[in-house]
């Protein structure tokens, strides 16, 4: 099995590091590089050691952090294998010996302006070469020395500049995954976030279904209640019995209304009878009649039947609405065995076609619905009809 190397380090947006970043940048990665030398070879010789694994895991944990907040680079957090690891920290040790020669020179030019500056103002006598050496620097010197200076400190800052992008080249080619890699993981995540979501809407509903049920409908209730009270107190056949009773009859169509409102919603006994239940009562519901065909009604994991009772509802809600059909049908079929298992439904309507999955339509958000949870949906609605809608949802 694959060693593979994780990071703590936050990903970052990359950016263009300051001088004063870069410098610290490279002087740490210029300190440590001995350190990359010594654990890149012990992992060389040691092959899949734990505790060789372990330093690799920390050392590179450590010069990604570094990156990211010296270099500017963007950490996507990808994990590698060991050997990759390893040729990263191999690859360090070049740019090491590099960041170190320009550190050098740097502190070299420091050390020659400080010694140039003494020498010049306070007569110090302090050997940067054998020039110097010979006697105090002079004003026409120092006139010579500044404009060179400062083109060697340009030049230094811009190998200072190339020693933090071969730091992160070599960060990109070993510890960034690839294009495919990339794309890969952002597919996983994009798929698992709109799973997540999906899941915290179903739960949303749920509590709303719990709240007219337990809540609204309950005063509903009491509402109708009162208003038959009421209606027996008030004296037969006058204008007040006449508004009462058409009061009790708006009441007890309210109810109905919230009763269905909360069922569509998502029906609870989903979750306490099963998904078969509900489709013989949602096909009752529907108008025009519609059959229901489960050779063998059995429970399924909870987020398939889920899925499949919103793609049933809304595919008979379109039915209602739009189709103009005499009747309609649902099949549910249940194949393979094991990580192969999946269900298959299929609503079928003699309506006048024409349905649609294109954006903005109730179809169309059943479609990631049901990718979602890693199946697929296929409409075939030619104009003047029959139109048919089947969705394939794996169990596993």
């Amino acid at each position: 099995m694959l060693t593979r190397v994780t990071t703590s380090a936050m990903p970052s947006t990359r950016g263009r590091p300051g001088p004063s970043q870069l410098l610290v940048g490279a002087a740490v990665g210029t300190v440590v590089w001995p350190l990359d030398l010594l654990v890149s070879a012990a992992a060389v010789v040691a092959g899949r050691s734990r505790t060789v694994a372990g330093a690799v895991t920390r050392l590179v944990d450590a010069h990604r952090r570094r990156l990211v907040r010296w270099h500017g680079w963007t950490d996507d957090a990808v994990p590698v294998p060991l050997g990759r690891a390893t040729a990263f920290l191999a690859a360090r040790v070049g740019v090491g010996v590099v960041g170190t020669a320009v550190l050098g020179l740097l502190a070299f030019g420091v050390y020659a302006a400080v010694v140039g500056l003494l020498s010049w103002l306070f007569d110090v006598r302090v050997t940067v070469s054998d020039p110097l050496a010979a006697g105090q620097v002079t004003t026409s010197t120092m006139l010579v020395f500044v404009p060179l200076g400062a083109v060697l400190l340009y030049l230094d800052l811009m190998g200072l500049a190339g020693v933090g992008v071969l730091d992160r080249a070599a960060a990109d080619r070993w510890l960034a995954g690839d294009r495919t890699e990339r794309l890969t993981r952002q597919v996983a995540e994009l798929t698992l976030s709109r799973a997540e979501l999906l899941a915290a809407l179903d739960a949303e509903r749920a509590r709303i279904e719990r709240d007219l049920h337990d809540g609204v409908q309950q005063r509903a209730v009491a509402v109708g209640l009162l208003v038959g009270r009421a209606r027996r107190a008030a004296e037969p056949g006058t204008r007040t019995h006449e508004l009462l009773d058409r009061a009790a009859a708006e009441a007890e169509h309210l109810l109905a209304d919230l009763r269905d409102v909360a069922w569509r919603v998502r029906p609870s006994s989903l979750d306490t009878r099963g998904l078969a239940p509900v489709l013989h009562e949602l096909a009752e519901r529907t108008d025009p009649p519609t059959t229901v065909r489960w050779d063998r009604p059995r429970r399924l994991p909870g987020h398939v039947e889920t899925t499949v009772y919103y793609v049933v509802a809304e595919a008979l809600t379109n039915v209602t609405r739009h189709a103009g059909a005499t009747r309609a049908q649902i099949a549910v079929d249940v194949t393979g065995d094991g990580p192969d298992e999946r269900v298959t439904v299929v609503v079928t309507d003699d309506g006048v076609g024409g349905a649609d999955a294109r954006s903005g339509h109730g179809i169309a958000g059943l479609v990631g619905r049901v990718a979602s949870a890693g199946g697929r949906l296929t409409v075939d609605s030619p104009p003047g009809g029959p139109t048919r809608v089947e969705a394939v949802v794996p169990c596993a």
